[in-house]
């Protein structure tokens, strides 16, 4: 009896040790980046955004997003951190490295932002991360991640489809934090590295459908007719 209390007392222990897994983002499909309507900011709230590649101290605003909300990319290199102007931290893992300048053919601001990027390469490592931290615990996000470089490369970021940063390319990504920092996995499947260019994440306001918030007025006024009478 002794022993078996101890055998569940043990497993226990060990279950509180183990790490919480990161939420699952649910990926939509690569895209190629054509300009600032590829931010979706629709529906968000609290978006701010990671510009890759500069050194921290920079803010470049992006105007004539899908959604139209203007976005703030501050900048940050391969070794550093930043806080976002929604509060959430971006921290690179040390294994990225400057991938130098991408001469990105993009106009205006969301072109600076897309001309400089950090990189993984071959004899360095595979894959690497980037943590997101300053998260709400139960709280929807979007996120974006955009690579753009100058090399042929297929890359993924925690699952989702390949992207080539010769290309510039995109996906977009929607998950429900289960705790205040998400760990992305950046890795390469061909080509012997991957970028990161930029990084969007914002929070996806809840909008009541329409059917639903008539019932609700409807019973408002049921009850405050009955309150009269």
């Amino acid at each position: 009896m002794k022993s078996k209390f101890l055998h569940i007392l043990c497993a226990a222990g060990t279950a509180m040790a183990l790490p919480a897994s990161a939420a699952v983002i649910t990926w939509g499909g690569v895209q190629t980046i054509t300009g600032a309507s590829d931010i979706d900011t629709t529906g968000l709230d609290n978006i701010g955004g990671a510009n890759f590649g500069l050194t921290t101290g920079t803010t470049t605003t992006v105007t004539g997003t899908t959604g139209g909300l203007d976005v703030d990319f501050k900048s940050l290199a391969h070794n550093q951190s930043v806080a976002l102007s929604n509060g959430i931290t971006v921290a690179p893992s040390a294994a990225w490295i400057p991938f130098g300048t991408n001469d990105s053919a993009l106009s205006g601001n969301f072109g600076t932002v897309m001309d400089r990027s950090i990189g993984l390469e071959s004899g360095a490592t595979f894959s690497s991360t980037i943590t997101l931290s300053g998260l709400v615990d139960g709280t929807q996000y979007r996120i974006q991640f955009f690579t753009d470089s100058t090399g042929n490369n297929t890359q993924t970021i925690s699952g989702s489809a390949n992207m080539n940063s010769l290309n510039g390319q995109f996906v977009t990504g929607t998950f429900t934090a289960d705790a205040t920092t998400q760990v992305l996995t950046v890795g390469y499947t061909s080509g012997e590295f991957a970028t990161a260019s930029a990084l969007t994440i914002g929070e996806i306001t809840v909008i009541p459908e329409p059917s639903a918030a008539l019932l609700g007025a409807l019973g408002l006024l049921g009850l405050l007719r009955r309150r009269r009478n």
